[in-house]
């Protein structure tokens, strides 16, 4: 999944997982801690253009694809 942000907007990205792990932010070196069954927030000012993956570091998922222009 591939989503589209405006340059300077803030992002707000909701994830729930089954497992423990940590999504990663590329780019953007942000990080935060999954919980089972629980949803976790990452909120950030978009400001640096190009594509960002998304993705977990345990297993290597890639949750989505982040365009900001």
């Amino acid at each position: 999944t591939t989503t589209q942000v405006a340059a300077d907007a803030t992002v707000e990205l909701a994830i729930t997982s089954d497992i423990a792990d940590t999504a990663h932010l590329h780019g953007y070196d942000k990080e935060i801690a999954l919980s089972p069954g629980k949803t976790a927030v990452l909120e950030f000012v978009a400001d640096i253009p190009g594509r960002f993956e998304i993705e977990t570091h345990e297993g290597g998922l890639v949750l989505m694809t982040l365009t900001v222009k």
